[in-house]
């Protein structure tokens, strides 16, 4: 074993390093290396993730973080040829991205991000389009009933202490759903997160075999036919090159 012999203490090393787990990049790779360190105990640390992921304590941040972490684990480990948590991440993805996005506002208030993280992981080669599709079904059901939820009259964001627009008569207001430290917390983390995802934005598909070359084979793709425009501009540049040398 990499790091210890202890299956126990090694299970909580990587609990603590989940709790303290934060939008950075820096925080999910130091918790992907020690995944992979001891991927021995594959079975034993990936199910800590989902012992974290269904926490009470894990909040809706917290849990975004976690999917971020899960891509960043199957980055890693599809670069080291460990395909271990890759597998048992698409044997559970549904289960995971059910954890992700509860059925509740706070669920809803993650699809937007779980969409991207998903859409990447797809790029990547690591879900197939039928999962791809199941969990998109599952994410837009809860988009709608969180939509549907809002337009009911018995629906506010407001505190108890505020006034409604337009809601004299109406009763007390239900309690706005996320508090003003989570919305800036998540304001804040988001800002961390976009920008990774530009870093990737360019990401294609590992290559599965020897030879096969995924970013040439998207250039090629996307490079139009030769026509005679091309060839007109080709033998411009060949004169201009020939009298420059001359």
């Amino acid at each position: 074993m990499a790091s210890t012999d202890d299956p126990f203490n090694c299970r909580l090393q990587f609990t603590r390093l989940l709790s303290r787990l934060n939008a950075s990049a820096g925080a999910s790779k130091q918790c992907a290396q020690f995944a992979l360190k001891n991927k021995e105990l594959d079975e034993d640390l990936f199910s800590v993730i989902l012992e974290q992921l269904q926490s009470e304590e894990c909040t809706m941040n917290t849990r975004v973080n976690m999917l971020y972490f899960i891509e960043v684990l199957c980055d890693m480990s599809m670069k080291t040829e460990y395909r271990g948590y890759v597998k048992m991440i698409q044997r559970d993805l549904i289960q995971i991205v059910d954890t992700v996005v509860p059925n509740d506002p706070e669920g809803a208030a993650n699809v937007g991000t779980v969409r991207k993280i998903l859409q990447s992981l797809g790029n990547k080669g690591v879900v197939e389009n039928s999962m791809m599709q199941e969990v998109g079904e599952m994410l837009s059901e809860r988009e709608a009933e969180h939509k549907a939820a809002i337009a009911s009259p018995a629906e506010s964001i407001y505190d108890d202490d505020d006034e409604e627009p337009g809601g004299e008569g109406r009763g007390p207001a239900t309690k706005r759903k996320f508090d003003d430290a989570i919305i800036q917390q998540r304001m804040e983390e988001d800002r961390e997160r976009h920008k990774r995802l530009r870093e990737n934005i360019w990401a294609v598909g590992y290559p599965e075999w020897e030879g096969h070359n995924p970013e040439f084979e998207k250039a090629w793709d996307q490079t139009s036919d030769l026509n005679p425009d091309d060839y007109e501009i080709m033998r411009e540049e060949n004169q201009t090159l020939a009298s420059s040398i001359a």
